[in-house]
């Protein structure tokens, strides 16, 4: 049975670096918009932190290339089904032009992700300051509490512009969590007592594993994956005390994401 997805929380436990990193992306991504729109000093100030962590993210020198690896494997997984009836080749060759695109981006620039932004004085004095819980404050690096108590204008043009330099790593980060995501449909699974573990295929090379529960079980799944097995033990959240294993059986949401 394929699970419908509404009312459920969905946990993913990715299986290699590109998709840890990848993910820790995405969220940085979606708290750069959720601040964008507040121009207020604190919010400013949450808005260039977060965009120092993406650079932080994003200093690893071997990430264009494995991102690129992945993005082929991606195109070459698209390919194989151009031959399926069902297929909608219009958007099959779009997303695989799209995949292509991103992959040459990669591999023809020059420099780390976001170079142009390790250039920026600022920018470069805020990583190191930044480190510090509370740091970057005037004492630390006066110019930053200067530029902050400028126009709302002048901070918003210099943040676009410094938001432009990640549109092609966010957008090829997008796309390929929906291909992998959208590969492999969550199926309903039971948990005796709260524990599953199942034998994985080792001729699938999985991404991403991807765990649903409804959120009317006071549960939540910590997931451990070995070489052959993957195993779900499912807890009763305990924020003072010690958590404990879930004692009664209750079915959830699996899937193995291998596109």
């Amino acid at each position: 049975m394929i699970l419908k997805m509404e009312n459920f929380i969905i946990y993913e436990q990715p299986l290699s670096e590109i998709f840890r990193v990848s993910l820790r992306l995405e969220y940085l991504f979606s708290m750069i918009d959720h601040y964008l729109p507040d121009s207020s000093y604190v919010g400013t100030r949450n808005l260039i932190t977060i965009i120092i962590n993406v650079l932080q993210l994003l200093d690893r020198p071997d990430l264009k290339a494995k991102l690129a690896k992945e993005l082929s494997h991606q195109t070459a997984h698209l390919m194989r089904l151009e031959n399926l009836p069902q297929a909608d080749q219009g958007k099959l060759h779009e997303v695989i032009q799209q995949l292509e695109e991103f992959s040459r981006g990669f591999i023809d620039s020059s420099g780390k992700i976001g170079q142009n932004l390790r250039d920026i004085g600022l920018l470069s004095n805020l990583r190191l300051h930044l480190l510090t819980p509370g740091g970057g404050l005037s004492f630390d690096i006066p110019i930053y509490q200067h530029w902050l108590n400028q126009s709302e204008a002048v901070r918003r043009e210099a943040i676009d512009s410094w938001l432009n330099e990640f549109q092609q790593i966010r957008s090829a980060i997008s796309l390929l969590l929906r291909l992998v995501r959208e590969s492999t449909p969550l199926q309903t699974k039971p948990a005796t007592h709260g524990f599953y573990q199942e034998l994985l295929d080792p001729q699938k090379n999985i991404r991403i594993i991807r765990v649903s529960i409804d959120r009317g079980i006071d549960a939540y799944p910590e997931i451990s994956v070995g070489r052959h097995f993957v195993s779900i033990r499912f807890y009763n959240p305990q924020i003072v005390l010690r958590p404990i294993p879930y004692q009664d059986n209750l079915e959830f949401g699996l899937a193995y994401c291998n596109a």
